[in-house]
This record gives C-alpha cells, structure tokens and sequence, in this order.
C-alpha cells in the first residue's frame, strides 16, 4: 500500500513540476505572446479604421508572417513580403480579370505565381507570400465597391509588416540574455567535445577520439544558425531605444559568439591530432592530457578566467617541448588555438596576443 501511495505521490510530483516547467516557458516568451496578440490586431485597425479596407485579412497575415517566419534581418523581411505580395497579387490580379475563379484557376495561378517569383530569384518568404497572395485572390472574391483589390491588398501587407516591426520596437526582447544564453549553448557543446577529447586521451582510444571529431563536426549546422540567430537577437539593439543602452554588451556578445565559434573549428584539428596519434601507437604526456582536462573545465566553470586559460596553454606548450613530436606539437598548438580564441572572446586583443601566449 505505501509503494503505491509513493508511487501515485512520484507522478504527481511529476506532473507539478512539468506543469511549473510549461508555465515558466509561457512566462519567459511573453513578449512574444504579446507581440503576436498586438500586432494582427493593430494591423486590421489600421486597414480597416484609418484606411478604409472591408477585406483587411492581408493585414494581419503580414504580421503574423513577418513575426513567425522571418528569420534574420526583420527590416528585410518586410520588404521581401512586400515584395512577395505584389508578386502574387500582380500575377493573380491579371490571370483572374482572364480565366476567372475556380479550382483549376487556383492550381494555375499558384503555380505561375511561383515560377514568376523564381525567375525573380525570389526565395524564403517573400515565395511564400507570392504563393499565399495567388491563393487569396483566387479564393476570396472582392467586395462589392473595392475598385482596386491589388492596391489595397499591397497597402494591407506594408501596414501588417510595420505593424510588426512596431511591436518588436516597443516590446523588445533582451538581446544580451538571449546572447548569452546562444554563448552558453555553445561554450558547453565545446566543453563536452573536449571532455571527450581528454577521455580518449586517458584511454589511448582511437575510435572515442573519433567519436570525439564527429561530434565535433556535427556541431556545423549549430554554427551556421549561430550568425543568423545573433543576428536577429543583436538586431534589436539597433532598432529599438528600449534597447540602445544595450549596443556595446550586444557587440561584444556577438563577437565572443564568433570567437568561440572558432575555437570550436580547432577542436576538429585537436580531435584529430589525437586519433592520429593513438593510431600509432605513440605514448601521450600526461601534462597534454591534465591540459585537456583543466581546459574543458575551466570552459564550463570559468571561461573568463584569463590567467587560467593562460596556464593550460603553457602547460600544453612544455609538455610538447618535453616529448616533441609532430602529433605532440600539433595538439599543444591546436590546445594554444582553442585558448587564443577563448582569451579573444574575453576581450583580448589581437595584439596582445603573442605576448601573452609566448612562453619562450
């Protein structure tokens, strides 16, 4: 009776905390909440109320689009969905006055609607509203007394892009917590390949080195959203006063972002390096591997720490010094890279690097 007692008291357990987990994450993105709620709205008023428009659906489609899809640069964004819209617009506006509205009609213009958009070299979401414009205007039949529904329709996709605009504007993300959060994110995925790194090392185990290099590999498509990611978070301290006094923390985010990108890049060639020398068979310095070690730790516990960081690659550097070979000296230099980029993240500058990792 009591193991059930307990084991009907574990699930609640666990229910209320999965239930307080959702409600965090409800609580952490409600700018994003309120920004979705707010601007379809404010975008349909405006069509409607100071625009006059009876059918403003476009409008706060735009916005939606512009605040779901664009990923990257908003500002571009909406102009490719302006762009988009009058894509589609143009070429369903036209085939329409000639063939009509019906099942066919839809598949027809569609289709064309996108080979016009391709050949435009249009792509990403300014294709999807080209597509999405074609659609609407074979589906939705004016109303009586719209004159001129391509205007109309064109005038509702500005107003739903900058009513979208207008809220990331007034209610901004904090760009240096999602900066640093990407930053930790990445910090730990490199302190994870180096641990595996040092253990591989600790076992003279080729194929965990090689477990090792792939991982380290894998981290590419992680990297390329990277830029794309800080660009769309940093892009918000630019846009928005609420933010302006945040510019030069969103800088150096942005740059430590690609200063660990780096370091994680010659972790590939230290990966490497090791499997290499496992292979054959040659002994490692027991100071390369406490160098690993001390390095992944010091990255997941204290990654500003520039003294320490400046320890390990010394000691890397005199353990090669000791056994030279050429594996040997390529670790220690790839361990001296991982640390150069590290100490650049920090906000050493390039100058002062040499003198600082000179241990002549």
């Amino acid at each position: 009776m009591g193991s059930g007692e307990g084991g009907v008291s574990g699930v609640a357990g666990g229910l209320a905390t999965n239930i307080r987990s959702r409600v965090a994450h409800v609580g952490a993105h409600w700018r994003v909440i309120a920004r979705i709620g707010i601007a379809p709205a404010l975008a349909w008023w405006v069509s409607t109320a100071i625009f006059g428009h009876s059918q403003a659906f476009f409008a706060p489609i735009a916005a939606i689009l512009t605040l779901t899809i664009g990923v990257g640069w908003r500002a571009t964004v909406v102009v490719e969905i302006i762009v988009g819209a009058s894509v589609g617009v143009l070429v369903g506006e036209l085939l329409v006055h000639l063939i009509g509205r019906g099942v066919w009609q839809m598949v027809f213009v569609v289709g064309v609607a996108a080979v016009v958009a391709h050949f435009a070299r249009i792509s990403g979401v300014a294709l999807t509203q080209a597509v999405i414009s074609g659609v609407l205007l074979v589906a939705i039949v004016p109303a009586p007394g719209v004159v001129d529904p391509a205007v109309t329709r064109f005038v509702d996709a500005f107003i739903g892009g900058s009513a979208a605009l207008a809220m990331i504007i007034a209610i901004p993300t904090n760009p240096v917590r999602d900066l640093n959060r990407l930053l930790d994110q990445v910090l730990g995925e490199l302190a994870g390949i180096l641990e595996e790194i040092g253990g591989a090392m600790r076992a003279f185990d080729a194929a965990q080195a090689g477990q090792a290099l792939q991982r380290a590999r894998d981290t590419q498509p992680l990297m390329e959203a990277l830029g794309g990611t800080a660009g769309s978070v940093s892009e918000v301290a630019r846009i928005s006063p609420l933010r302006w006094r945040q510019r030069p923390q969103v800088e150096a985010l942005v740059k430590a972002l690609d200063d660990v990108e780096h370091a994680t890049r010659n972790t590939r060639v230290l990966a490497r390096r090791v499997a290499a020398m496992i292979r054959k068979d040659e002994p490692i310095p027991h100071a390369l591997i406490a160098s690993i070690d001390d390095l992944a730790h010091l990255i997941r516990t204290d990654p500003h720490n520039e003294h320490g960081l400046i320890t390990i690659a010394e000691v890397a550097v005199r353990a090669a010094g000791q056994e030279l070979t050429i594996n040997t000296a390529a670790i220690a230099s790839q361990t001296r890279a991982v640390v150069a980029d590290l100490l650049l993240a920090t906000g050493v500058g390039h100058t002062d690097l040499d003198d600082l990792l000179d241990f002549e």
